[in-house]
């Protein structure tokens, strides 16, 4: 079992303000949202911890709010939740409490968590929604992403981070068509059952899930979600 109250510390120790949006089994679910004094014309979404046994979102979102951000907040107000699914990621399981899959869940308001973060989002529209997963069946990273106006940068994205770790060389989604080696598309056939397409729908013009390899050392899947989230910001 993870200790959660290391996350938790991780978060206080950083002097940000907290917004405690939910609590699932006395675990706290908390939103963070990072502006500068000036108002910032663009609302990005960073979420990790969906699936409970993917650490490394988690990690990656609290070595985010760490950093300096100083300059991106200059451009982007940030809303950030660092872990959705905090029971799972104690028990180190994919599932929630009840054994559900948060991530296929998001057309129901009958699943805690996703209840948690529907409330938590209201109506707030996203130009970028980044949300952090890992794979424990590849060698290399990979990403989906949806655009409503079509105009991928999946590609020029990849090839910048590759130079953190390699791509994965099979081919990772039956349903979602390639965009390029290593990017897929949010496929609309998943509906809005999971996060990303449902902030496609609903909340976001563009979404990324990255995907990177469990075999990495989690520093190294950490950099490649990071590395993905500060380019993918260049093109916004």
């Amino acid at each position: 079992m993870r200790d959660y109250a290391d996350i938790v510390n991780r978060l206080n120790d950083l002097d940000l303000p907290l917004d405690l949006i939910g609590t699932i089994h006395d675990y706290p679910i908390y939103q963070i949202c990072l502006e500068s004094s000036a108002s910032a014309p663009k609302n990005i979404l960073i979420t990790g911890g969906v699936h409970g046994d993917e650490p490394a979102g988690v990690e990656a979102v609290l070595q985010f709010l760490a950093r300096d951000n100083t300059e991106l907040l200059k451009q982007f107000t940030f809303v950030v939740i660092p872990c959705v699914n905090p029971y799972g990621y104690v028990h180190d399981i994919r599932e929630n409490s009840d054994g559900v899959d948060i991530n296929r869940s998001f057309e129901t308001e009958e699943v805690s968590e996703v209840a948690i973060v529907k409330e938590a989002l209201g109506q707030t529209q996203f130009s970028l929604a980044i949300d952090f997963h890992e794979d424990y069946e590849a060698t290399g990273f990979y990403l989906y992403e949806g655009k409503r106006d079509e105009q991928y940068v999946g590609a020029e994205i990849a090839n910048v981070v590759k130079s953190i770790g390699p791509i994965d060389a099979e081919d990772s989604g039956e349903d979602a068509p390639d965009i390029a080696q290593g990017v897929y598309k949010v496929a609309t056939e998943w509906g809005t059952q999971g996060l990303a397409p449902y902030l496609l729908h609903f909340h976001s013009e563009h979404v990324i899930i990255t995907e990177t390899p469990t075999v990495w050392s989690l520093e190294q899947r950490a950099a490649l979600h990071l590395g993905v989230l500060d380019t993918a910001l260049k093109y916004h």
